[in-house]
């Protein structure tokens, strides 16, 4: 099924629901905080994504400091979210239909004043917070969502949205600062957080981490140059430990990897793709002299703990969006000289003079974050 017939099956259901007498109010002035006894909060996408929302969730908690705030999210980002200080309720849904009507049913139990769909699948994350009766509803539109329309199909059960098309491609994070804008939210911060309290590990020498995947093709840098700049590093600072890093996705890619490299080099890299939880990554990331990374997961966990950067991007435009908005001087933005998303354009020479400025200015082990994500400076 196509997406714009989603999204007109959603409102024709929707229609027939206004007979139940519920009707979203629209927003027409800046919302008090004594006003909201109850947020729900969407994030039910990638950990990058929960990452980039983390600056509006922490606007929104400050704004309704008395609020209960439940925050929907994807199982698979369970750890991240899981005993935060930052919600009372963490409800899982994977953003298919087949999980809605459960969704609902667990709203429905506090009913949201206000819901803040950040980031979510259209059009079931709309269906969701109209079936639990959100009295306000406000979303966060991507390009995609309006399906080639001048207009987004599902706006009149939106109390309010953020269409960023006037203002072309911004960074993610200043999307839900304008969003927020709409109901009076004037002082959200740009600085993403980890919402766990981690604990970086101890590390006896400099450590470079290097993540060699990402969630599609065209963002994986080729592992030939791996190879090339990883050799490069090896041979010039014997003193810094390599450690591959990922999830089971990376497994093969990493295995590739070494298997290129050869020994004996081979056998002083720790490979610990597949073999970490969330918190454990998160706290290995807290602990590295720098990240080699593309625009993948990692990225966004190693600028929140405030570890160096090195990112990799496949073009200008891949990196407006989610390039680092806190630190920027902590971090090394790298970008492919090509018109389309072409990562193997990204020349070795420019990671190679990266890496060796990243190293050579870590010229003994970083303080580490101090428990709760900030770190020891």
């Amino acid at each position: 099924m196509s997406k714009l017939l989603k999204q007109r099956l959603a409102a024709l259901f929707m229609d027939v629901y206004k007979l139940s007498g519920f009707r979203v109010k629209k927003i027409t002035r800046p919302l008090e905080a004594g006003e909201i006894r109850t947020v729900a909060i969407y994030s039910t996408t990638a950990l990058g994504d929960l990452l980039l929302n983390t600056p509006a969730i922490v606007a929104i908690k400050k704004h309704f400091p008395a609020a209960k705030i439940i925050l929907v999210v994807n199982k698979r980002n369970a750890q991240l979210v899981e005993n935060s200080d930052l919600f009372d309720d963490v409800l899982f849904w994977n953003g298919k239909v087949n999980g809605v009507l459960r969704l609902v049913k667990a709203l429905r139990r506090d009913k949201p004043d206000a819901t803040f769909i950040l980031h979510s699948h259209t059009p079931y994350d709309i269906i969701a917070a109209t079936l639990s009766r959100s009295d306000i509803i406000l979303k966060d539109i991507y390009l995609n969502d309006y399906q080639g329309h001048d207009t987004f199909i599902l706006n009149r059960f939106l109390s309010g949205h953020y269409d960023h098309r006037g203002d072309g491609f911004i960074p993610v994070i200043s999307q839900k600062s304008k969003l927020l804008k709409l109901i009076g939210i004037d002082d959200m911060p740009t600085d993403m957080i980890i919402p766990f309290s981690y604990k970086a590990e101890k590390c006896a020498r400099r450590t470079l981490g290097v993540h060699l995947g990402a969630s599609s093709g065209e963002r994986c840098w080729p592992i030939e140059n791996f190879v090339t700049v990883i050799r490069r590093v090896m041979q010039t600072f014997s003193d810094v430990d390599i450690v591959l890093l990922g999830g089971p996705g990376e497994v093969e890619r990493n295995r590739q990897f070494l298997t290129l490299l050869g020994e004996p080099l081979a056998a002083r890299i720790t490979d610990l793709a597949g073999k970490t939880s969330l918190k454990q990554l998160t706290e290995k990331i807290a602990s590295l002299t720098c990240l080699l990374v593309g625009d993948t997961g990692p990225m966004h966990i190693s600028i929140a703990v405030r570890t160096p950067t090195i990112i990799m991007f496949p073009s200008l435009r891949a990196s407006v969006g989610t390039r680092p908005q806190q630190d920027q001087a902590r971090h090394q933005v790298l970008i492919a000289r090509s018109e389309k998303d072409n990562m193997a354009a990204l020349d070795v020479d420019s990671v190679n003079v990266a890496l060796f400025n990243a190293l050579s200015s870590a010229t003994s082990v970083e303080n580490a974050p101090a428990a709760g994500g900030s770190r020891v400076s």
